[in-house]
């Protein structure tokens, strides 16, 4: 078990444009060439972490069998579109993490030239034409390459961030395009923009930021009714889907399937709001900065009042940032527009959410929009050598993703380097000993599940993940007795009920062995508890019953 606008006040006119010229040329190839041959390798990595019960044991995705499912997908209140992009992989290919990972590459490849777009269309309307071109290739080549998004690109999970990336970006663009136009195709272009922006929303709901972005374009081109409408959005969602964020609100606060297992809880809103400002700082901004001691499972010291000097720095960078930003609108929007996306896109966002894990590398994927555009400006600053600087950024940018992607490779290699970094954390310690056990290596496992009971002594996975060892070694008596200590610390959890019961048959004690089994059915309908209590039948000789346990079972059949 793991635990898992119009444009007045433009102070340069871009010049007239035909078709779609900011996606051609030798930028372009290096661009996206750049952006694959640094994933490339992660096409052969298998799945890790979140991806199992995320995707392999998520009915909702392993039962789609035909593409009029699809449209079912959209009445999923949340991630339709990250869902029905898994679910489609698994359809065509089964699971095969191969695909999945492939599809991950792509998504960062289109990214990385949408980014480009974005860069070269903000440089011609607040540079220059003549600069545009730079500072469209040093975006696009600082998100091909960086190192922060290898989480998002890597690691099938961290789809729902590039893949909602993918519209929010393509939504932006599409604005910026849209205030070049007039007449019929400017409505055309608005139209694919809010079609976009909808999809992003569908895909996840970071891109309720979105509105604000496109709000703050509009308002640095002159136009503030459109600023004003725009910013009418959010507040319309909010209005409409208000019952839902509420009811997703507090299921995200109450943490109830990592609190029943014996997980630390999720952090009280405030204090959770002060980590997050000092994390966005502190681990998010310096990575962009420093792309060094990247972490799948980092340590974040909870800060529980205003006073704290970490969150007080943090909060003074912030407002530098904000005032570089206020000063800079005169001569150097495209510098305020850097700054206005890194702050309002979903770097800030996930302060309002308290969620289990203050910090998690693919969440700032949209954010490193705005961290693209700042490095892209400071690098047209100098045309003499900027473009030297470019290269041996891109090379050791690229070089420090190479590394950071083997650890996505697969779960021993993604928990050993958890565990070293977090070893105050007892999740690095109890996933490491899954791995070590998957792995067969038991004698290791056993030592990582004692380091992660030493810091959490309620951790029931570790319990249950021991008693498979024993059982593996048939000493029953210390399996059955780690997994009444699970029972005793996770009632409502239907594991260590079912993995009783399959000792009690083992030891022909078959009524004890169904009671323990209705006992997990009556918390969990799930493949394990119907095959299992298909078992237990059989042995009482209750044929019709047990087939029919193991129809159900069939029917509740993860993919592995």
């Amino acid at each position: 078990m793991t635990i898992s606008s119009n444009s007045e006040g433009i102070s340069v006119r871009p010049a007239k444009q035909t078709g779609f010229p900011v996606l051609r040329g030798l930028p372009l190839f290096l661009v996206s060439g750049s952006a694959a041959a640094v994933y490339w390798r992660t096409a052969g990595y298998t799945f890790v972490f979140d991806d199992f019960e995320g995707i392999l044991d998520n009915s909702l995705i392993t039962r789609f069998s035909h593409l009029a499912q699809a449209f079912g997908f959209f009445k999923e209140p949340w991630r339709a579109v990250t869902q029905l992009s898994y679910a489609l992989t698994v359809y065509f290919a089964g699971p095969d993490p191969r695909l999945f990972h492939v599809t991950n590459i792509i998504i960062h490849v289109v990214n990385s030239i949408l980014v480009f777009a974005i860069a070269r269309l903000v440089a011609r309307r607040w540079i220059g034409v003549e600069k545009s071109q730079q500072f469209a290739l040093a975006a696009g080549l600082i998100h091909a390459v960086h190192p922060i998004y290898s989480e998002a690109v890597a690691y099938v999970w961290g789809r729902s961030s590039s893949l909602c990336a993918l519209f929010y970006f393509g939504s932006l663009l599409l604005t910026i395009v849209s205030q070049e136009k007039s007449g019929r195709r400017r409505v055309l272009w608005y139209a694919g923009a809010v079609l976009s922006g909808i999809l992003a929303w569908k895909t996840k709901e970071e891109a309720i930021t979105l509105p604000f972005v496109v709000a703050g374009f509009f308002a640095l081109v002159g136009a503030w009714r459109a600023a004003a409408g725009v910013m009418l959005v959010p507040c319309a969602i909010g209005a409409a889907r208000w019952n839902d964020i509420a009811e997703l609100y507090a299921r995200v606060r109450q943490n109830r399937p990592l609190a029943a297992v014996g997980a630390s809880p999720a952090l009280d809103p405030l204090t959770y709001f002060f980590t997050e400002l000092k994390a966005s700082v502190f681990y998010y901004l310096r990575i962009f900065v420093f792309p060094a001691h990247q972490n799948a499972d980092p340590y974040v010291a909870p800060v529980s009042r205003i006073a704290d000097p970490l969150l007080l720095a943090a909060l003074l960078m912030l407002a530098a940032l904000v005032v570089v930003g206020i000063r800079m609108l005169r001569n150097e929007r495209a510098l305020s527009f850097g700054i206005l996306v890194l702050l309002v896109s979903p770097l800030m966002a996930y302060a309002l959410m308290p969620l289990a894990d203050p910090v998690a590398e693919h969440r700032v994927y949209i954010s490193g929009l705005g961290f693209d555009l700042l490095a892209a400006w400071i690098l047209s600053r100098n045309p003499r050598f900027g473009k030297a600087i470019l290269a041996a950024a891109t090379l050791a940018l690229g070089l420090l993703t190479l590394h950071r992607n083997l650890v996505w490779a697969d779960s021993l290699a993604l928990w050993r380097d958890a565990e070293l970094k977090s070893p105050q954390l007892a999740r690095p310690h109890l996933n490491l000993g899954l791995a070590y056990q998957t792995a067969g290596r038991p004698d290791e496992a056993l030592a990582e599940y004692g380091h992660a009971l030493a810091i959490n002594p309620k951790l029931a996975p570790a319990y249950i993940n021991m008693s498979g060892i024993y059982f593996s070694r048939n000493d029953l008596e210390k399996a059955e007795s780690a997994l009444k200590k699970a029972a005793q610390l996770s009632p409502s959890i239907a594991e260590p009920y079912v993995d009783l019961a399959v000792i009690a048959l083992r030891r022909n004690r078959l009524e004890e062995a169904l009671a323990l089994i209705e006992k997990a059915e009556s918390i969990e309908d799930s493949y394990l508890v119907h095959l299992n209590k298909g078992d237990i039948l059989s042995a009482l000789r209750r044929h019709d019953e047990a087939a029919r346990e193991y129809r159900r079972a069939q029917d509740l059949r993860p993919l592995k």
